[in-house]
C-alpha cells in the first residue's frame, strides 16, 4: 500500500524521480507521525473508529469503481492487451471474468449487506460518541469525495455539451500509453485490433504513422515525429 501511494506521487509529479528516496523518507516520517495515536493508550478506539468505517465503506466503493472503468469503460480486452504488450501474455479468462462480473456483483453484496446491518461503532461494548461518529463518516468520505471532485473538474475543463463532455472525459487521453516512443509505436497499432469502448481518437507521439502501416516500417519512422517530451500514462 505504501508503494502505491509512493508511486501514484512520482508518476503524478515526474520532478520527484530524482528525489525519490528522499520523497520515500519523508512519507515514512510523516505517516510514522500519523500512525502514533493508534499506540496510546486509546489508540485502538481510534484505529476501531478508522477500520469500521474507512475499510468497510470508501475501500469497497473504490474498489467497485476501480472495476467498473476498467472492465466496462475501458474495457476488459483492451485492458488485458495492455497487460500482454507488459508480460507477454494475456491473463487468465477467470480473471477477466471477475473483472467484469464476479466481483462488481461480490462487492455490491458486501456494501447492501454492510448498509442493512450498519450499527454504530462500539468496541467493547462502549459507544462512541456522536462527534466521534462523524469523524468516523467523514474519514470515510474523504477518500471518496475525490473521484466525483476530479471528475467534476475534468468535465468543466472541457467543451461542447454535456454528453460531448462526458464522452471526452471517458475516452483515453492523448498521453495514454507506455512512455518508451516504441512501445507507442505498438500500441497504436494494437488498437486497431481492440479500441477501448470510448475509443481513443489521438495518441500523442505517433499519431503522424498512416493507420495502415506496418510495424517495421512505422519504427523507421519513430525519430520523424513530433514527441511532447517525456510522455508518461
Amino acid at each position: 500500500m505504501f508503494e502505491c501511494l509512493i508511486s501514484a506521487f512520482v508518476d503524478e509529479f515526474p520532478w520527484l524521480r530524482p528525489k525519490k528516496i528522499l520523497f520515500t523518507a519523508m512519507m515514512c516520517c510523516i505517516l510514522f507521525l500519523l500512525g502514533i495515536p493508534c499506540v496510546t493508550n486509546g489508540g485502538v478506539y481510534v484505529l476501531q473508529l478508522m477500520d469500521w468505517y474507512s475499510a468497510a465503506f470508501s475501500l469497497m466503493i473504490v474498489s467497485l469503481l476501480e472495476c467498473v472503468v476498467i472492465a466496462w469503460v475501458y474495457g476488459e480486452e483492451r485492458f488485458s492487451l495492455d497487460i500482454e504488450m507488459m508480460v507477454g501474455h494475456k491473463p487468465h479468462k477467470w480473471f477477466r471474468i471477475c473483472w467484469k462480473y464476479i466481483s462488481p456483483m461480490v462487492i455490491c453484496f458486501i456494501l447492501l449487506f454492510t448498509f442493512i446491518n450498519h450499527e454504530p461503532v462500539t468496541y467493547n461494548g462502549v459507544e462512541y460518541p456522536g462527534w466521534a461518529i462523524v469523524i468516523g463518516w467523514l474519514m470515510a468520505l474523504v477518500s471518496i469525495a475525490a473521484i466525483p471532485t476530479v471528475g467534476t473538474v475534468m468535465m468543466m475543463k472541457k467543451q461542447g455539451t454535456f454528453k460531448e463532455r462526458l464522452l471526452q472525459c471517458l475516452r483515453p487521453d492523448p498521453l495514454w500509453g507506455p512512455i518508451k516512443q516504441e512501445n507507442r509505436v505498438l500500441y497504436r497499432k494494437s488498437l486497431e485490433k481492440h479500441a477501448s469502448r470510448f475509443k481513443q481518437l489521438h495518441v500523442s507521439g505517433v499519431d503522424r504513422i498512416p493507420s495502415g502501416a506496418s510495424l517495421s516500417s512505422a519504427g523507421n519512422e519513430i525519430e520523424c515525429l513530433n514527441t511532447d517530451g517525456d510522455l508518461h500514462v
